[in-house]
């Protein structure tokens, strides 16, 4: 018994099961009769089964021509279904999309696209992951998502994204404030505060890690061995939000998610009054896209990726 069971014969089975006539089978085939019997022999040939009785002036299924009949049409509508799949996920309205998204890609351009992307592909299975980059770049490596797009810091000069196996496309930079409550007894003096003061009450960032301290504070003009009493690190940005509404941790973040309560006056910019006028109003973070290289990525990623560079106002290139 051949192994080989093609669509296109087990399509004849089935035309010639519904006309029990070989001519008008074969003209729904769009072939000769002669070439449409030809294809029905082999198909038996190859199982060694007998699907039709033929007489003089009738075609019948045989027993096992109906048992196999129900699979045939199984086999057909499955294939239909994977063709139109395919066709789907061609044109990127289709099919899963698994992508990482940092906190502050979430909370900025990535409120534009993910709704877009959403509108133009609505059949679209998304599954988005928002954490840290440093964990997402874990699932990336591990191919549990397509890509990630996130906040990596200052420069393009952490090790991990050096890696020669990570494809880096570089977004667009924000900009970064150190806020601290309404009623802060750093603002009880008229006078500017001094960055030495600073160092007098707790820190709190979405993350706040030893080279972002260390990165801060000397834009702050102060010594590197220098530290705050304590850190605090948090990818809830509600929980970030309230923390320094209600005590006298001090938040160091990027501008813009904190409007609404930079506007009521409930959040003060501290770096509106430093003095000297604080260098790292200069400091950006820094947003990238990671994917990993020499993969090619399905057309809805493709599709997303275009969405995330125009929103930046890129063009397509990677960061060497």
């Amino acid at each position: 018994m051949s192994s080989s069971i093609d669509l296109r014969r087990l399509g004849h089975l089935v035309l010639l099961s519904e006309e029990l006539h070989f001519s008008r089978a074969a003209k729904r085939a769009h072939l000769s009769q002669t070439a449409f019997s030809r294809s029905i022999q082999s198909l038996e040939s190859d199982l060694q089964l007998r699907l039709f009785d033929r007489g003089t002036r009738s075609v019948q299924l045989t027993a096992a021509g109906r048992q196999l009949l129900t699979q045939a049409r199984d086999l057909l509508r499955r294939a239909d279904n994977l063709n139109a799949s395919a066709q789907y996920l061609a044109n990127a309205e289709g099919g899963e999309l698994n992508l990482g998204v940092g906190l502050m890609a979430a909370h900025s351009f990535m409120q534009t696209v993910l709704p877009r992307l959403r509108r133009e592909c609505p059949g679209l299975r998304l599954n988005v992951e928002v954490d840290h980059w440093q964990n997402l770049l874990r699932h990336l490596e591990q191919e549990r998502i397509e890509f990630l797009v996130g906040g990596t810091g200052e420069r393009h000069e952490d090790l991990r994204l050096q890696d020669p196996r990570l494809q880096v496309t570089a977004l667009p930079s924000r900009q970064t404030a150190i806020y601290c409550r309404r009623g802060h007894p750093l603002l009880v003096a008229d006078s500017p505060v001094q960055p030495q003061r600073l160092l007098g009450y707790p820190w709190s960032a979405a993350l706040l890690d030893d080279t972002s301290v260390l990165q801060l504070f000397a834009l702050l003009g102060l010594p590197a061995e220098t530290r705050p009493p304590a850190l605090m690190s948090c990818n809830n940005l509600h929980l970030l939000r309230e923390t320094v509404l209600h005590s006298d941790c001090l938040l160091y973040t990027w501008e813009g998610w904190l409007g609404e309560e930079v506007q009521s006056g409930r959040l003060l910019d501290l770096t509106e009054r430093l003095a000297p006028e604080l260098p790292a109003r200069s400091y950006q973070l820094r947003s990238h896209l990671i994917q990993l290289t020499n993969r090619t990525l399905s057309p809805p990623a493709q599709r997303a990726l275009a969405m995330i560079l125009q929103a930046g106002g890129q063009s397509d290139g990677a960061i060497a």
